[in-house]
């Protein structure tokens, strides 16, 4: 089903997640002109920590639908 206009929760939900996206792709491309391994390593850490988390949050989601 998707997200319907009316559906203020959700919508502040992706947006927010999608936020945290760009700001961590954003670090990643900084990491790498700047040759930063550590930051690199720490920024791919955190954006994969939360597409698990959105993983997650989606799994539980279709299971209540």
């Amino acid at each position: 089903m998707a997200v319907q206009m009316g559906d203020h929760n959700k919508i502040k939900y992706i947006n927010l997640a999608m936020d945290e996206i760009h700001a961590e792709a954003d670090c990643i491309y900084e990491s790498m002109m700047d040759e930063d391994v550590e930051g690199l390593d720490k920024a791919l850490k955190r954006l994969s920590s939360l597409i698990a988390q959105i993983q997650t949050n989606h799994a539980e989601n279709q299971r209540t639908s």
